[in-house]
């Protein structure tokens, strides 16, 4: 009886503790990255459309999220992250549960601050390309970590 109590314990445990894992994984990705807590182009400034501000979480049940915050009616939302990683020193790309679709999202870090360099739907719409809006050709807003 003990030993079938420890093949299943050894059966249950991978599972068990696999999200843990992935929850630390995520978290120390993020922190090692530097985009762990809140970036905005001025921290000092509260949010708007022109300031807006990220924040890059992962609660204590292991969930991430990642929250834009402009005081804008429709564009305010906390989303899910997932499968954070990192490319480079200078490159890190998770995926999102966007609004219409889910999303591989690739973030440089240049210069010390953090722009969203690709975006692309599940579908291969590409949103993002090379730091720039496909739809406009403008670029990518530059974000520092805020300290607060």
């Amino acid at each position: 009886m003990r030993s079938l109590g420890f093949a299943l314990l050894l059966l249950v445990s991978p599972a068990a503790i696999a999200p843990a894992a992935a929850t630390a994984r995520d978290r120390e990705l993020l922190k090692k990255f530097g985009m762990l807590g809140r970036l905005a182009i001025d921290c000092a400034a509260p949010a708007s459309r022109e300031n807006p501000y990220v924040t890059f979480a992962v609660a204590p049940d292991g969930k991430a999220t990642r929250t834009l915050e402009m005081k804008y009616p429709g564009l305010d939302a906390t989303l899910p992250i997932r499968n954070v990683r990192l490319l480079s020193a200078e490159r890190l790309q998770y995926d999102e549960t966007g609004r219409q679709s889910e999303l591989i999202v690739t973030f440089a870090k240049i210069d010390g601050k953090f722009r969203s360099w690709h975006s692309m739907r599940a579908n291969g719409t590409v949103l993002v390309a090379d730091g720039k809006f496909v739809s406009s050709g403008a670029p990518t807003q530059a974000l520092q970590a805020c300290r607060n």
